[in-house]
């Protein structure tokens, strides 16, 4: 109980000083914990973009900032959160997604100034269960431009840090991945929840057989399912490909180059995601 009230009152957020954050779960950082502190913080908006919603106690949460004239703003799919009509109050929009491919962005801004991107579904599961990862950026620009619409690509600076948004599907965001994957020197690290994009696998191929070490470890279920296909062309081309081990899911989509460039979405590295889900993938460049 005590550490669990240190945690929030000493979780650290962005800020215009410290301006980027990275919160995983494989190093103990509660997600959980981060959203709460800054639905509690925002004094005027609320913008969540989610595949699911259905965390009792983050909707309580909303409902009572929606009461306090805080307006509140929950893009989800329609499909995997049909309970959410049902969620009507002053201050609480709702903006329920159908269409061809997933709803499945995973974005929080708050105040359009704040915001967390990544892989975190606001579940119970993914939020306290599954390991994921999230950035957290103090960019006011971008955080006003994403809670605007979605543009097709956005560019900023972050203190020393370039960013490069693409809101897919984009084929230029793919071709972008393929490109930066490309200027590899040394090492890329890869972690996956599903893998099935076979340029993308071919591009891993080529920078492998050329020297490059190329890291790469996936869900284990994943890695005996859905991307089994794309493991088994990975391992014969003499790349070693790591499985996740524990009942959770491994939930990632990221990957780092020489240490200099950090790639992270809520997209999957698959057909779908590039060409038909609503998805993000941010570049950031170091």
């Amino acid at each position: 109980m005590l550490a669990g009230l240190f945690y929030f009152l000493y979780i650290p957020l962005p800020s215009s000083k410290h301006p980027y954050r990275l919160y995983s779960t494989d190093h103990g950082d509660d997600l959980k914990e981060v959203l709460k502190k800054s639905i509690r913080a925002s004094k005027q908006s609320i913008t969540l973009h989610s595949y699911a919603i259905t965390d009792l106690g983050i909707l309580s949460l909303l409902k009572k900032k929606g009461q306090e004239g805080v307006n509140i703003h929950l893009i989800y799919d329609d499909q995997a959160s049909p309970h959410l009509k049902g969620l009507q109050e002053n201050h609480l929009f709702l903006y329920p997604i159908r269409g061809k491919g997933l709803m499945h962005e995973k974005i929080w801004i708050f105040d359009e100034t704040l915001l967390f991107l990544g892989s975190t579904n606001l579940t119970p599961s993914s939020l306290k269960m599954h390991d994921n990862l999230m950035v957290g950026l103090y960019a006011p620009s971008l955080a006003q431009a994403l809670s605007a619409g979605r543009p097709e690509k956005y560019a900023e600076q972050i203190g020393s840090r370039k960013l490069l948004y693409y809101s897919l599907p984009s084929q230029e965001a793919l071709e972008t991945l393929l490109k930066t994957l490309d200027q590899t020197q040394k090492t890329v690290k890869i972690s996956l929840f599903t893998f099935t994009h076979s340029s993308i696998v071919n591009k891993l191929i080529q920078l492998h057989q050329r020297g490059v070490k190329v890291k790469i470890t996936l869900d284990r279920t994943t890695a005996q399912g859905a991307s089994q296909k794309a493991r088994k062309a990975l391992e014969g081309a003499g790349i070693q490909v790591r499985e996740s081990s524990g009942r959770e899911l491994m939930h990632h989509k990221c990957a780092e180059i020489d240490n200099k460039i950090f790639i992270i979405g809520s997209a999957n590295w698959t057909q779908s995601a590039f060409n038909k889900n609503r998805d993000f993938l941010l570049f950031i460049y170091y």
